[in-house]
């Protein structure tokens, strides 16, 4: 038997969503960042506070290399710190509320350079009342650059409403006796998604299943070897009863005990996240 994992369920959540026309989506404030503002001749996005404390030093950018819209953010480890002293992490964050329980983080982003030793972060937080702090619920790092631009999927732990924060950050390795590197990335469209991100296509060679619709079983092929498995029915609600039978080849999943109706499918690989859906006879 294949045994329920909560973390994995709190990331996956309603899955039938996922083969919807359009995803559930909650654009995070100003998460195009589109919108600026100038305070005392120091430009920030509008609804997110940087590390931009001096004129002339910006780590938190707005550029016209736009990857969507008219505007992208570029971070990067130029920053000072309220003394004037160079610190180089640059760092923006954005605090708000949210109306759903989300799974995902996405964004768009480009990395044009990277110190050794340096990283660029993006870190999901939420407000814990009884510990009275933010706890990390996610987290993605990056420390080489990218070949153009690339999509990020970070999965969330998020539990209820409470306040959620985002950090992004672009490091260096700042030796205070050696001239700091740099670390540069631009970053668009971040979104909070409560759907599996839908990347491959069904039945693409990450993962197929046969027979479908199915009988008592069907087979699972797929690119590699399958970490955790889940089924739901199509009310979003997971079946627990189902068993897995491994094979090089894939995995022979069992399910004499469901009832016939359409089925929505999860597999964790060792590299990515893939989504099918059966129908059982």
């Amino acid at each position: 038997m294949v045994s329920s994992n909560n973390s994995i369920k709190q990331v996956l959540g309603l899955l039938y969503f996922c083969f919807a026309v359009s995803a559930s989506f909650a654009q995070i404030p100003n998460g195009n960042f589109e919108e600026w503002q100038t305070v005392d001749s120091i430009e920030n996005p509008v609804n997110w506070e940087t590390n931009n404390y001096y004129v002339g030093y910006f780590p938190v950018a707005k550029t016209l290399n736009a990857i969507q819209g008219n505007y992208s953010l570029k971070i990067s480890s130029t920053a000072r710190d309220v003394g004037g002293y160079a610190t180089g992490d640059g760092c923006a964050h954005v605090k708000f509320i949210p109306t759903e329980v989300y799974k995902y983080l996405t964004a768009t982003v480009k990395i044009d350079s990277v110190d050794t030793n340096g990283e660029v972060i993006i870190r999901v937080k939420q407000w814990v009342p009884s510990n009275a702090l933010f706890e990390k619920i996610g987290s993605w790092k990056a420390t080489s650059v990218t070949s153009g631009v690339v999509q990020v999927t970070l999965p969330i732990d998020q539990v209820g409403l409470d306040t959620l924060l985002i950090e992004i950050w672009a490091k260096n390795n700042y030796d205070l006796f050696v001239d700091p590197g740099y670390t540069e990335m631009i970053i668009d469209s971040m979104q909070l998604k409560m759907t599996v991100a839908d990347h491959e296509p069904e039945n693409s060679l990450i993962g197929v299943i046969f027979p479908n619709p199915a009988g008592e079983t069907f087979h699972l092929q797929t690119e590699s070897a399958i970490e955790t498995l889940q089924i739901f029915d199509a009310t979003g609600r997971e079946m627990r009863s189902f068993s897995v039978t491994p094979s090089k080849e894939g995995a022979t999943v069992h399910i004499r005990q469901l009832p016939g109706g359409l089925y929505y499918l999860v597999l964790r690989l060792k590299d990515r996240v893939w989504s099918g859906k059966f129908v059982k006879r």
